[in-house]
């Protein structure tokens, strides 16, 4: 069976390094974030590749507009085996600065659209007995009041992993959570993203943990 991979919140890091890893292991790969210029940037990098590929714009503080771009690109390609949910509110605001509202608006992006990207994709999910990978991240554990968002995001994103878990496993879907716990940097010889992508690879390939730690 053909399959494809979704990543919600592709960009020039860690998720292009991912959908080169799962592209070269035969997934085709749907693209979702908010820049046209980048997605188009990005199928062609994977277009010489020779990795099938396709994009859709789509702010995803906007639910609709987010569940709109998996509908389409849901026509464009083969099934989801997996979904790759890399979006956070990567808003560098310190905690006394935020609001109830702010707040809000943050967690709609890091972590409460996760669930209606799951929701969206169920079908394809249960049909591959697919894979949900979440980005995680090192201030789950180590709260920072200095990036306040995305702290409360990647803490929450580690609970709705073991969550997701347990109410997917009837359905043979796994659900899987990284929490990256060093700066992402090319240059690294532990968290480079191509070495992160190949966690994610052996996580979707293994199956066993929830989360994994590094």
């Amino acid at each position: 069976m053909q399959k494809s991979i979704l990543i919600i919140g592709m960009g020039q890091g860690l998720s292009l390094a991912v959908a080169e890893k799962f592209g070269k292991e035969g997934y085709q790969v749907g693209m979702i974030s908010r820049s046209p210029d980048k997605l188009a940037g990005f199928q062609l990098h994977l277009d010489k590749m020779g990795i099938v590929s396709a994009y859709e714009k789509a702010d995803l503080s906007d639910t609709g507009q987010m569940l709109e771009a998996i509908g389409n690109l849901k026509i464009k390609l083969p099934v989801f085996g997996i979904l790759h949910y890399n979006a956070v509110d990567a808003r560098m605001t310190p905690l006394m600065e935020e609001t109830a509202d702010t707040l809000t608006a943050g967690f709609r992006i890091s972590v409460a659209n996760v669930l209606e990207a799951v929701k969206a994709v169920m079908d394809d999910l249960t049909e591959s007995q697919g894979s949900v990978l979440l980005t995680g991240g090192g201030s789950a554990n180590y709260p920072n009041a200095g990036i306040a968002s995305i702290s409360l995001g990647k803490a929450a994103i580690q609970s709705l992993a073991y969550m997701l878990s347990e109410s997917l496993k009837d359905k043979k879907i796994y659900v899987g959570t990284l929490t990256v716990s060093g700066w992402i940097n090319p240059e690294s010889k532990t968290h480079a993203p191509a070495v992160l992508a190949e966690k994610f690879w052996k996580m979707n390939k293994d199956r066993k943990v929830i989360e994994v730690t590094y």
